[in-house]
């Protein structure tokens, strides 16, 4: 981006931030300047005709368990509703980021299964329950949805642990409206959407009141079923989702609320580019080569893939048994450490960061260069993909409530939640993954109650949660190579990575001499699990939060006790049949004695306890404008990618992870009831672990955040976001893949003539230890304004809409190896909307922007280049 677009985006931030900061004190001026100022309380009855739903609804219970109004509560909450859904041609938690501050999505592998906020990837709620974690397994559908709710910052005490970046709460469509009464009729919908590259999506859903003797009940369904093709070549998402909710009364005082949602899907991860330099990013220029010959074709079992005898290389000799390897590891990839430590290593690479430089070495045999090397012009649509990936997913969600409210008003709820996951994926980049049965439960029981005194009145919620995660989490990453490939070539036998089995052993034989010792191998193995943890953890809580009015403040407090019993073991074994991951050689890479973290197969137990809280107060102005400030201390999991606990956290109790924040801001509420606005200031930090090699690390993050929501008349209405934010981390055994033309410009190389391998290494290595860097990827500024006109025509009405999401440049990873351009993609919809039907057709990335998204892992090696333009058709029936 060049000097005059700088100054250009850094005047659109500094008006539209502007506008949030003024907009309450001018229209609380103009109010104040009326002739009769007595009327100053009654600005919010008014009659807003708000027929998309850009403001924020009734009170709601999603963001903290107590029925607040957006405007009273004090944290960074964004509400979507399912008309706002409708109305921008919502598709997916991607989408989200156009409505939400301080949101901004990474891509894990182009799977859309949870948002990036704050800096790290949020946790999906169901009904208030946290979900199994999702940040790759299948893509979250949001169409079901009756409203979304995301809120920025820790959990609130009722929930339990989770992210202090944010969490997504889905509340699924019912027969309930939202004053609590059921639907007065049968009412429903069939949706037809067919789109660009073959898209092809049918969704339909059906409610309807009944009665059961007496008392009134409700059911509403939903399904949907998509078959379509994409923008990028290869990639073919299908999944198909039902869900069912039920609602019914007993008698007067109470009433149960129960349902069901599963999804199947078979969308496959995608990376996107590899290889990837900044003529590759700036100009579409990609380097050629085929990659060094290493498959056997007579080898009937992987003719088509390289196994472990052909990836990798075998330590056999008694002086290195391959004890703490996987046997299979080296071959395609070289771990990288400093060349002052073991001497069996190769030396003769420095790694320069920050413009110091440290001396490198190796270890394994590094792969010749590429043959034939060039290059050549790639569109977006062609990138990382192979015919032999898979992945299937069946995730089911149930739920159970018991609600009664007792004479004297107070409301005793009870709660059952159960979330299933069964997940498995391969990708011939080298990564394997299974996740069979995943299973979470949870009880939670509370009462709410009311208190009214002269000096005060609250609204309380005290209870007690029971929660069970049983999980079993299988990888194989070991092997996992990128740039081998010539994705315009497609993928061959030689740079396709065979796919982890749970037994690879089953077609070879290990022989040893008399003494013992590995002396040879007959057949061939397959790829072995590089990790296999299997995690019990109970946790059981106690938590209250009150909001206590007294005068025109308003106090938000609440606590929460956990206490948490854990069982957890590493299963996985080496081709050689050794233990492995349960030694960590950070400490011996940099000079110093092992660490050992656990036995393998040994099952490790432990229990622990953690307090946490909420502390808010607020004031009303009575002018529309209610200033706020937040502290809180939350705890999280320091899990592995399926949300487990790793056994060797379970004794010291490290796999609990503590974060803390400070938030400031004021919400507003403006031009008799058509204007919301929210203005924040946060400052957080929390530990982390790393999913890959599981090393502990720090992250802090401030920013500001702003959002505004406009109905300035019956026709036009205009929602905006911007966001200013810095996030960094401390992490010196977080995973370092080095971008592969990096390391070689620093080394007077070509790129080509190291593709065929991977240096990699614990970050502390490559650039010192408590280091704190930039998260890589995550643009500074983020603006987005969308706005709709409606019109009345006909029998119905038009709707149109327009907006654009703006991303300042970054670059995609700590070491900044490439800078990502900054970009605005356009979107625009128009409708026609009737009683009984309803016809959209949308376009998104209007002007067809060229711009790229870094990776969640490997932000080094690959990049998400983007969408070109799409569009896409709905047809609607309405019943």
């Amino acid at each position: 981006m060049n000097q005059k677009e700088k100054q250009m985006y850094k005047r659109m931030k500094t008006i539209l931030v502007s506008i949030f900061l003024t907009a309450g004190v001018l229209v609380s001026y103009v109010a104040l300047s009326e002739d009769d100022v007595a009327e100053l309380e009654d600005y919010t009855v008014i009659d807003v005709n708000d027929d998309l739903s850009i403001l924020p609804s009734e009170p709601s219970e999603g963001a903290f368990g107590l029925s607040l109004p957006l405007l009273e509560t004090p944290r960074s909450v964004t509400e979507v509703s399912a008309d706002l859904v409708k109305t921008y041609a919502l598709r997916s938690v991607d989408d989200l980021v156009r409505l939400t501050p301080g949101a901004f999505t990474s891509s894990f592998f182009g799977i859309r299964g949870a948002m990036d906020i704050r800096g790290q990837t949020a946790d999906n709620y169901f009904r208030g329950f946290r979900r199994i974690d999702n940040p790759g397994a299948f893509n979250t559908i949001i169409r079901g949805a009756h409203s979304l709710e995301i809120l920025r910052g820790p959990v609130s005490p009722l929930y339990g642990v989770g992210s202090v970046g944010g969490q997504l709460n889905y509340s699924p469509k019912t027969a309930k409206v939202d004053t609590a009464k059921y639907i007065p009729e049968a009412t429903g919908r069939v949706d037809v959407t067919l789109g660009t590259y073959s898209q092809k999506i049918i969704a339909a859903e059906y409610g309807t009141p009944f009665t059961v003797g007496e008392n009134q009940a409700g059911m509403y369904l939903f399904a949907e079923v998509e078959d379509s093709e994409s923008f990028y070549h290869g990639y073919n998402p299908s999944s198909e989702l039902i869900q069912v909710a039920f609602d019914m009364d007993f008698g007067e005082s109470t009433y149960i609320e129960f349902g069901y949602q599963q999804q199947t899907t078979d969308s496959i991860q995608v990376p996107g580019w590899t290889r990837v330099t900044q003529d590759l990013v700036d100009n579409g220029t990609y380097i050629t080569g085929a990659p060094h010959p290493r498959n056997d074709p007579t080898n009937p079992i992987g003719a088509d893939r390289l196994t472990p005898q052909e990836s990798g290389f075998m330590r056999t000799s008694p002086s290195t048994p391959g004890t703490w390897l996987n046997n299979s590891f080296s071959g395609v990839t070289n771990w990288m450490i400093p060349a002052s430590t073991p001497d069996f290593t190769t030396p003769g690479f420095q790694y320069c960061f920050r413009g110091s430089c440290r001396d490198m070495a190796y270890f394994g045999n590094r792969d010749p260069a590429l043959t034939n090397p060039g290059t050549a012009q790639i569109d977006h649509r062609t990138t990382f993909i192979d015919e032999l990936d898979f992945a299937d997913t069946t995730a089911r969600t149930a739920y159970f409530d018991v609600v009664k409210t007792m004479d004297n008003g107070m409301v005793w709820k009870n709660q059952f939640f159960y979330d299933y996951l069964d997940h498995t994926k391969h990708q011939s980049w080298g990564f394997t993954a299974d996740y069979p049965g995943a299973e979470i439960m949870e009880f939670r029981s509370s009462l709410t109650f009311e208190t009214e005194t002269d000096a005060f009145s609250s609204n309380t919620i005290v209870g007690i949660s029971f929660r069970r995660e049983d999980l079993d989490h299988k990888d194989a990453w070991f092997d996992e190579n990128f740039d081998r490939r010539d994705m315009l070539v497609g993928p061959t036998p030689d740079d396709r990575i065979d796919w982890a089995v749970d037994d690879a052993w089953a077609d070879a034989t290990v022989l040893y001499d008399d003494d013992g010792n590995i002396i040879g191998i007959e057949g061939t193995f397959r790829r072995n699990w590089n990790e296999h943890q299997i995690s019990l953890l109970e946790n059981t809580g106690v938590f209250f939060l009150s909001e206590i009015d007294i005068a025109n403040f308003n106090v938000l407090v609440g606590g929460r006790y956990d206490s948490f019993d854990v069982k957890s073991s590493e299963n996985a074994a080496t081709l050689m049949l050794q233990g492995f991951q349960c030694r960590d050689g950070y400490a011996a890479d940099m000079g110093r004695d092992w660490e050992y973290r656990c036995v393998n197969g040994q099952i490790y137990t432990g229990s622990d306890s953690q307090f946490s809280y909420n502390f808010s107060v607020s004031y009303d102005t009575e002018m529309g404008l209610v200033p706020y400030i937040t502290i809180a201390e939350s705890t999280s999991l320091s899990v592995n990618q399926l949300g487990g606990v790793n056994p060797f956290t379970v004794e010291d109790g490290s796999y609990l992870e503590d974060s803390e924040i400070m938030e400031i801001g004021f919400k507003y509420d403006g031009l008799d009831g058509r204007l919301f606005a929210a203005v924040s200031y946060y400052d957080q930090e929390k530990t982390f672990r790393s999913a890959q090699t599981n090393a502990l690390g720090a992250l802090y993050g401030n920013g500001i955040e702003a959002e505004m929501r406009l109905v300035l008349s019956d026709s036009f209405s205009l929602t905006a976001t911007a966001t200013n934010s810095e996030t960094t981390e401390i992490c010196d055994g977080c995973l370092f893949v080095v971008n592969q033309a990096q390391i070689a410009e620093q080394n007077g190389m070509q790129p080509w003539e190291l593709y065929n391998g991977r240096f990699a290494g614990a970050r502390g290595y490559f650039i010192g230890e408590q280091v704190e860097v930039d998260r890589g990827g995550l643009p500074d500024t983020i603006l987005s304004a969308y706005g709709s006109y409606t019109i009345p025509y006909s029998a119905g009405r038009i709707i149109a809409s327009l907006g654009f999401t703006y991303a300042d440049s970054t670059y995609m990873d700590f070491a900044e190896s490439v800078l990502l351009p900054s970009y605005s993609v356009w979107t625009a919809s128009m409708s026609y909307v009737t009683d009984s039907f309803e016809i959209m057709t949308s376009v998104n990335n209007v002007f067809d922007e060229k711009y790229y998204t870094s990776a969640d892992l490997f932000p080094s090696t690959v990049v998400k280049p983007s969408e070109g333009t799409t569009a896409s058709i709905i047809a609607s029936y309405k019943f």
